[in-house]
């Protein structure tokens, strides 16, 4: 605020000594000189209790014809925070004078006409108005130079002689510029965009005390707010644009019996008209609510501003069931920084927004991007049982994401994602119905192989397989998990007779395989 401090900003002490109350005489001055924004003649006591803060008051000479109408007087002033009250020089008593003093409030006596007083300070305010107008013009016209919301947010914070100035939405702020927030700040705020507004938060600035004329910054917030919201639809714009290819992989990918290479095979040519390298490592992130999938686009503007947090370069685009990003991983560090940048600076605001985060799991021979999305879109799903706010990584979870669901389409999903040399095996379905068997009957080789009319040590040979090929059968904690992935996947075996659910329950003829 280059010239507020000093032409825009009117008080007592200043105008004691070089403006329109230079001839008043000051029965009490508070130690702090009170700010001026008004200015109000009075000749009812009423009218006092209409009065803004930092207003004024004059009485008119009938007002000051009794003591008591004056300590009224005082007293209402000091109620509605006024900066202070100008009585008739003739007519003020002592006790006027000592109550003034008790209450911490201006008293000024004026040896001329009161009314002419308070015109004099009124066209004084006026003259102030208008350069405050002028102020605000130039700062609306510096504002509107900005292309980008971080460039706008700080010049409005350097024309505010560095002001903390931040973009909050629901509590959350978006993005931020200047000093950091104190809790002796004043905190001044306005709406940006309305109730039916793609983009809607607010505005604030938060203020050391005593520092700026608080009425001219909340002006220049009001005047600067087109701006913010003209530079935030044009970031979700360009957002939208650059998510293109992004939403496009998560649309493509309707089918999830289709391998990750297939995928790739069958959209080659679009997926390299979209930008997408073959071979390049991505970590694919989720988010997602546990609600049913609802469009907000609203929603979608804040998560863009809040995942710029974390990456500027990967564009967040709102898909089905939530919305997805593919941050470039060149190895197992950034992977892990990843993650960590999510935990630290999203997860307060995904709580918030009822919101969890699930990643895929980086691999160095890169997989196929449908098969990173799934990961994590698995990883996200098995998150919002461990509550809102939760960042979950599919490395960390495998073949337990399969506790999570019900569906059987998703569990073999899993199965697909953490087993992905057993289900590549050709002898997979032998393995399958073995550790079925050897999980049936808790562990026991002999009455599993007797199950199975097969001799122990075949069986102990093909669980040994099962272990090469990836299966955790020597992990307790893991073998509800295998053992509802082999349910499932048994199901979905041609020679299966069986009716069982998904947890063994059967519910019709048992099966004997040969």
């Amino acid at each position: 605020m280059r010239r507020s401090k000093n032409e825009t900003r009117l008080d007592v002490a200043a105008l004691l000594a070089h403006g329109s109350l230079r001839d008043a005489t000051p029965l009490y001055l508070t130690p702090s000189s009170g700010l001026i924004e008004s200015v109000v003649l009075v000749s009812q006591l009423e009218a006092i209790r209409q009065v803004r803060p930092n207003t004024v008051v004059v009485l008119s000479t009938e007002m000051g014809s009794g003591g008591w109408l004056v300590s009224a007087a005082l007293r209402h002033a000091w109620e509605r925070r006024a900066s202070a009250v100008v009585v008739a020089g003739s007519v003020y008593a002592s006790a006027a004078v000592g109550l003034a003093e008790r209450l911490g409030i201006t008293l000024l006596a004026t040896d001329g006409e009161p009314a002419a007083l308070a015109l004099a300070l009124a066209a004084e305010i006026g003259a102030a108005l208008s350069v405050v107008d002028a102020e605000l013009a130039r700062v609306a016209r510096t504002v509107a130079k900005d292309a980008t919301l971080v460039d706008v947010l700080k010049t409005i914070s350097r024309e505010l002689d560095g002001v903390g100035v931040f973009l909050e939405y629901d509590g959350i702020v978006l993005a931020s510029a200047g000093m950091p927030p104190r809790e002796t700040d004043e905190v001044i705020t306005v709406e940006v965009g309305g109730a039916n507004s793609a983009v809607r938060g607010t505005l604030t600035a938060r203020v050391p005390n005593s520092a700026h004329n608080l009425r001219l910054v909340r002006s220049i917030l009001e005047v600067v707010t087109p701006a913010v919201k003209a530079a935030w639809l044009m970031e979700e714009l360009l957002g939208t644009a650059r998510a293109v290819p992004t939403a496009a992989i998560a649309g493509l990918d309707q089918d999830p019996a289709t391998s990750g290479a297939d995928f790739e095979e069958k959209y080659r040519h679009l997926l390299t008209q979209l930008g997408w390298r073959e071979g390049e490592p991505y970590v694919a992130v989720w988010l997602r609510s546990g609600q049913a999938p609802v469009h907000r686009p609203e929603l979608t503007s804040v998560l863009r501003l809040l995942w710029r947090k974390v990456t500027v370069r990967s564009p967040l685009a709102e898909v089905q069931d939530g919305w997805l990003i593919l941050v470039s991983a060149e190895d197992q560090d950034a992977s892990t920084q990843l993650e960590t940048r999510i935990r630290t600076r999203l997860r307060p605001a995904l709580a918030e927004l009822g919101l969890v985060a699930g990643l895929s799991r980086w691999q160095e021979d890169a997989p196929a991007l449908a098969l990173i999305v799934r990961e994590a879109r698995l990883a996200a799903q098995s998150a919002w049982s461990m509550g809102p706010g939760t960042v979950l990584g599919f490395d960390g979870l495998g073949v337990v994401a399969a506790t999570t669901f019900v569906d059987m389409d998703a569990v073999g999903l899993v199965a697909e994602l953490s087993l992905p040399r057993l289900m590549t095996s050709p002898d997979r379905d032998v393995i399958i119905t073995a550790v079925a068997a050897f999980l049936d009957h808790r562990g026991s080789v002999s009455l599993a192989a007797k199950s199975l009319s097969l001799h122990r040590n075949t069986l102990q040979a093909r669980l040994n397989r099962a272990r090469e090929l990836g299966v955790p059968l020597d992990i307790p904690s893991e073998l509800l998990s295998v053992h509802l992935i082999v349910k499932v996947l048994r199901r979905s075996m041609p020679d299966t007779t069986t009716s069982e659910d998904p947890l063994g329950n059967q519910k019709g003829p048992p099966e004997f395989p040969v």
